[in-house]
């Protein structure tokens, strides 16, 4: 017996010596990971194909990521998926998951709780980004109406003698009946044209939606003032 019990002595202490020498795994590696080369895809000029209709630039600096102005710390990456949340408020988050030809982003924040009761919380609307396409000036030009039976919209672009000036008119009826020519100069932009009226008060940009449609955008200029107007998809119009 007195045998016996000597060999399982010198069969544990082996085991809680192994144990010991065993190698630790480090608590960085125990987190989920991330995939830079996903983040990278990212960054870019974006245009939402639903939602706002806005554009977006999306910046990755720093291990972390911009989007707008607003900046995301960098949780981890899962398949096609990069999870953030604001610097600034750690309880929203998004989500931005990457396909061939599109990203997804799903804002959402914490819920909070209150005893039984849900105090706030919840996922909100997805936002569908494509790639935004360089375009010219000169590819605005022309007859326009808009796409969307509920915001009709007949637009005309005019050139001048002045290349970094249009003359934009919008009506509600196809023979531009009681549209007023608003002349507008160009400010800026590659991807998305921007362009001032005259006393600078309004921003329109126009950008592409498609190969063939545009999306027409309008926004205040004045300090304190907010908001950006409902944007127009249009299409040439074929007369």
């Amino acid at each position: 017996m007195k045998e016996i019990g000597r060999v399982v002595s010198l069969c544990w202490a082996s085991i809680v010596l192994a144990s010991c020498n065993s190698p630790k795994v480090p608590i960085e590696d125990s987190k989920k990971g991330i995939d830079e080369s996903l983040i990278q895809r990212l960054a870019g000029s974006w245009v939402a194909n639903n939602y706002d209709y806005g554009s977006y630039e999306i910046v990755y600096d720093e291990k972390k990521l911009i989007f707008n102005s607003e900046k995301l710390e960098i949780e981890y990456t899962e398949d096609s998926r990069v999870f953030t949340h604001q610097v600034k408020d750690k309880t929203f988050h998004y989500i931005f998951e990457v396909n061939e030809e599109e990203i997804i982003v799903y804002p959402k924040y914490e819920v909070k709780q209150s005893g039984d009761e849900l105090v706030s919380g919840g996922d909100l609307a997805p936002i569908e980004l494509k790639m935004t396409r360089t375009i010219s000036q000169e590819s605005i030009l022309g007859r326009w109406k808009s796409t969307e039976p509920d915001f009709p919209a007949f637009i005309q672009i005019n050139a001048t003698f002045d290349p970094n000036k249009v003359e934009l008119l919008i009506a509600k009826t196809e023979s531009l009946e009681n549209s007023e020519a608003i002349p507008l100069t160009f400010e800026t932009g590659e991807t998305e044209l921007i362009y001032l009226n005259k006393d600078k008060t309004l921003r329109y940009s126009f950008s592409y939606y498609n190969e063939t449609q545009l999306i027409l955008s309008s926004s205040t200029n004045k300090n304190g003032a907010e908001g950006i107007a409902r944007s127009w998809i249009l299409e040439r119009r074929v007369d």
